[in-house]
C-alpha cells in the first residue's frame, strides 16, 4: 500500500509540475510568435493525439487544449519547415478561385506530378493558408480555403474581422483583389519562414528564457516571501522526539539549557558539543534547564551497554525571509550553477558525470512529490530546479531542441541560403536518437535509484 502511496503522489506531482513548466515553456514561444504576427494554430498539453479535450480562441484562431499524452506539450506554429515551390502563389490563387481541391484537381490544372503536388497543398495547409480535410479516403483529403475578412486576414490573424469572417465558410470561392504574388507575400509575412532572422530567433530562445526566468521568480518568492525555516542558535528546546532519551527524563520544548554535565551552555553549538562529549563517554549526567523561569536539574541515566548518539532534541525553527535583492542574488547564482552543469553534458570530459547525475521524468516526480510532503519552500525550489534544468537543456545546439533549431538559423545566416530539409531531417535524426538514448540511460538510473 505505502508503494502505492508513493507512486501516484510521484504521479500526480510530477504531472503537475511538468505540465506548468511545459505551459510556461510553450507559453513563451506562443507570446513571441503572436507579436511576431505569426499564426499558431495549436497550444496543447501533452503530445499530439486523437483523443484531447479542447476550445479554440475566437481572438487568437488558436486551439488551446489538452490531451492524455502528458509527457510535454507543443504550439503548431504555422511554416517552420522551408518550402519555396515556385508554383506556391499560383496555386493557392487557385484553390481561392475554387474554393475546394484535391492532390488530382491539381496535377491536373498544374503540370506537376501527385508528390509535388502533395508537398505545395500541405506546405499551405501548414501555413493556415487553406485547411486540410480529411474525409473517407484518408490518402486523398480535400484542401478547403478558409474564411476571409475583407483586408484578406484569417482568423488566426491579429487584427481580423471576426463579424465579416463568420459571413464565409470553409471552401468558398473568392474573387481576390490582389495577384497571386501579392497573396503569397501577405501569408507568408505571417509564417515562420517569411519572418526576419532576429524574429525567428527570438521565437525559439523565448521558449527556454521564459523557463529561465520562471525559475528566478520563483526562487525569489520562495526565499523572500515563503521564507526559510532555520534553526536558531539560542539555547531553547523547539522539540521533544517522542520516545527519545530526553522525552524519558522530561525534557519539554521551551526548556532552556543552562548546564550539561559540567560544561556552561551559552547557545545551542554548546549544547552539541556537551552532548557529543558526554554521549561518547558512556555516563551518567545532568542537564540543569530553566522553564517557567524556574531552574531544574534532569538527571540522565544513560543505559548500561548501549550506545547513544542522540537524546532526540532540536532547537526552534524561525522563518527567515531574505531581502528581495539577495534572494534575487541567490537566484542568479543558481541559475549559473546549473547553467554550468547544463554545459558539461556536451563536454566530453564530463558527458558521462553529468549524465549519471541527472534524473528524467521519474527522478523529477519522485523528487517533486517528496518536496510536496515537506512544505512549500521545498516544492517551489524543486520546481525552480527543474524549470531552470529545461531552460537550459533545451538551449544545448542539439536537434530538435530548441538550441539545435537556433543553431541551424545561425548557420543559415553565415552561409546565405537555408540549410536542406534533407540535411536538417538526418540532423535531427541523429540528434533525436542521441536523446532517446541519454533519456533511456537516465531513466535506468533513476528506476534503480528510487524504484528498485
Amino acid at each position: 500500500m505505502e508503494f502505492a502511496g508513493n507512486t501516484l503522489s510521484a504521479v500526480f506531482w510530477g504531472l503537475l509540475v511538468l505540465s506548468l513548466l511545459v505551459a510556461v515553456h510553450e507559453g513563451g514561444h506562443f507570446l513571441v510568435a503572436r507579436l511576431c504576427s505569426v499564426r499558431v494554430t495549436e497550444f496543447f498539453l501533452g503530445m499530439p493525439s486523437r483523443f484531447k479535450l479542447s476550445r479554440k480562441s475566437r481572438r487568437f484562431g488558436t486551439e488551446f487544449g489538452i490531451t492524455p499524452i502528458l509527457f510535454g506539450g507543443y504550439n503548431r506554429i504555422c511554416g517552420m519547415e522551408s518550402c519555396d515551390d515556385e508554383l506556391l502563389a499560383d496555386v493557392l490563387m487557385h484553390i481561392y478561385r475554387t474554393g475546394s481541391v484535391r492532390v488530382a484537381d491539381i496535377c491536373q490544372a498544374f503540370p506537376v506530378d501527385g508528390d509535388r503536388a502533395h508537398a505545395i497543398l500541405t506546405t499551405l495547409a501548414d501555413w493556415a493558408s487553406i485547411r486540410m480535410v480529411e474525409g473517407e479516403d484518408k490518402d486523398d483529403p480535400a484542401f478547403n480555403t478558409i474564411p476571409r475578412d475583407a483586408a484578406l486576414l484569417c482568423e488566426y490573424d491579429a487584427g481580423h474581422d471576426g463579424a465579416a469572417i463568420s459571413a464565409h465558410a470553409d471552401g468558398d470561392a473568392y474573387e481576390l483583389p490582389v495577384s497571386a504574388d501579392e497573396f503569397l507575400e501577405s501569408e507568408r509575412r505571417h509564417v515562420y519562414q517569411g519572418i526576419r532572422f532576429p524574429k525567428r530567433l527570438a521565437m525559439l530562445v523565448f521558449g527556454p528564457l521564459v523557463n529561465i526566468l520562471f525559475a528566478l521568480l520563483v526562487v525569489v518568492f520562495a526565499l523572500s516571501a515563503v521564507g526559510v525555516d532555520t534553526g536558531s542558535t539560542e539555547p531553547v528546546i523547539g522539540s521533544v522526539h517522542a520516545g527519545s532519551l530526553a522525552e524519558q527524563v522530561g525534557v519539554l520544548p521551551g526548556d532552556i539549557f543552562v548546564r550539561v554535565g559540567e560544561y556552561g551552555i551559552s547557545d545551542w553549538h554548546d549544547i552539541s558539543d556537551a552532548l557529543d562529549v558526554l554521549l561518547a563517554a558512556g555516563e551518567d549526567f545532568d542537564i540543569e534547564v530553566s522553564r517557567d523561569g524556574a531552574g531544574l536539574t534532569l538527571h540522565v541515566d544513560i543505559p548500561e551497554g548501549e550506545a547513544v548518539d542522540l537524546i532526540g532534541i532540536t532547537n526552534t525553527v524561525s522563518k527567515v525571509r531574505l531581502p528581495v535583492g539577495e534572494a534575487l542574488s541567490a537566484a542568479f547564482h543558481y541559475a549559473g550553477q546549473v547553467a554550468r552543469f547544463a554545459l558539461r553534458l556536451i563536454d566530453p570530459a564530463h558527458t558521462l558525470e553529468t549524465i549519471g547525475q541527472s534524473s528524467s521524468i521519474v527522478g523529477m516526480s519522485v523528487i517533486a512529490s517528496q518536496a510536496a510532503s515537506t512544505g512549500l519552500f521545498d516544492l517551489l525550489l524543486v520546481m525552480a530546479a527543474i524549470s531552470m534544468s529545461l531552460g537550459f537543456m533545451n538551449l544545448l545546439p542539439i536537434p530538435p531542441l530548441d538550441g539545435g533549431k537556433i543553431l541551424f538559423e545561425v548557420i543559415q545566416l553565415a552561409m546565405g541560403r537555408p540549410v536542406s530539409i534533407k540535411v536538417q531531417n538526418i540532423v535531427s535524426y541523429i540528434g533525436l536518437a542521441l536523446l532517446l538514448a541519454l533519456f533511456v540511460f537516465v531513466l535506468r538510473n533513476d528506476l534503480i535509484r528510487y524504484v528498485m
